[in-house]
C-alpha cells in the first residue's frame, strides 16, 4: 500500500509530504501469526525471568486457607529451591501457615523482586500457585541450609519440617504491559536423572568453594552465590547435561562475574 503511495506521490508534493513523513515507520499491521509468534517470544522470554526470580529468592509470602475460617492467611517464609527449582522451605508443625497446609495443601507464593525498582510496579514479581507436601530428601535439606545455614540451629528440631512445592501454573509480571500466565512446567528444570544430579551435587559444590566460598548451589541453568547478603543467579548459556558439565559451567559463569 505504502509503495503506492509513495509513487503517487511525485514532484513537488513527494517532496514535501519526505519532508514530514518517515516512511519506514508505517509498516503493516502484524498479522494473527506474527501476534502468536510475539506472545510466544514474551512467554519464553519471562519463563525465564520467572526462574531467575525463583531460583534467586531468599523468601517469599506465603498465602494459605486457614484452617478454621478458610479465610486467606499470608506469611512470610524462608526460601531455596531443589535442582528442578522447585520452592521450598522449613517450617515448624506449631506455625499456623503449617496447620493450614496440613489442612489444605493448596497455596500460593509471591516472590517479589520490586524492592530494587524506584517503581515498585515497574520491578519483577511472580506469583506460585500449586501444593505443598513434605520433602525428607537429604538433597532438599542440604540445598535449603546451604542457602540457610543459620536455619540449620533449629532444623532437627521435633517440630520443625521441609517442604516442597509443586507449582501448577506461575502468573509473572515484568513491568507494563510484561504480564503472563505459565503452566507449572514452564518453571521446571528438566533433568534426566534429577537423584543422580542430587547426589553428585555436594561435591562438585565443595570444589567450587575452594575459589568462590560463598557459592550455595547450582543446577543445569545456573549458579546460585550469595553477594553482600543478597542472592545473585549466574545464568549458563546453554543448560548443562549432568552435574559434571554443570560444574565446569559454573566454574567458568563465577571466574568471569567473580574473579578470585
Amino acid at each position: 500500500m505504502w509503495a503506492h503511495v509513495q509513487t503517487l506521490a511525485t514532484g513537488r508534493v513527494a517532496e514535501n509530504i519526505g519532508k514530514r513523513l518517515d516512511w519506514k515507520r508505517f509498516q503493516p499491521m502484524p498479522t494473527s501469526v506474527e501476534k502468536t509468534q510475539g506472545l510466544h517470544k514474551m512467554s519464553n522470554d519471562l519463563a525465564n525471568v520467572a526462574k531467575c526470580m525463583v531460583r534467586s529468592a531468599l523468601k517469599g509470602a506465603l498465602a494459605t486457607l486457614d484452617a478454621h475460617s478458610d479465610a486467606p492467611y499470608a506469611s512470610m517464609i524462608l526460601f531455596a529451591t531443589t535442582v528442578e527449582g522447585c520452592p521450598l522451605t522449613l517450617i515448624s508443625k506449631l506455625a499456623r501457615h503449617t496447620r493450614n497446609l496440613h489442612a489444605t495443601a493448596a497455596a500460593s507464593v509471591l516472590v517479589d523482586t520490586s524492592n530494587a525498582a524506584g517503581d515498585a510496579n515497574s520491578g519483577g514479581r511472580v506469583s506460585l500457585i500449586g501444593t505443598f507436601s513434605e520433602d525428607a530428601s537429604p538433597s532438599s535439606r542440604a540445598r535449603f541450609l546451604s542457602r540457610h545455614p543459620s536455619a540449620a540451629e533449629y532444623a532437627d528440631f521435633a517440630d520443625f519440617s521441609f517442604f516442597r512445592m509443586h507449582i501448577e501454573s506461575a502468573h509473572v509480571i515484568e513491568g507494563f504491559g510484561r504480564i503472563v500466565t505459565l503452566p507449572g512446567l514452564a518453571l521446571k528444570t528438566n533433568i534426566t536423572d534429577p537423584t543422580a544430579f542430587a547426589d553428585a551435587e555436594p561435591s562438585g559444590l565443595a570444589e567450587l568453594r575452594r575459589y568462590w566460598p560463598t557459592v550455595t548451589g547450582f543446577d543445569p541453568e545456573g549458579v546460585d552465590v550469595m553477594v553482600d547478603a543478597s542472592l545473585r543467579r549466574l545464568q549458563f548459556p546453554s543448560p548443562a547435561t549432568d552435574a559434571v558439565t554443570a560444574r565446569a559451567a559454573a566454574a567458568i559463569c563465577l571466574a568471569a562475574a567473580m574473579p578470585s
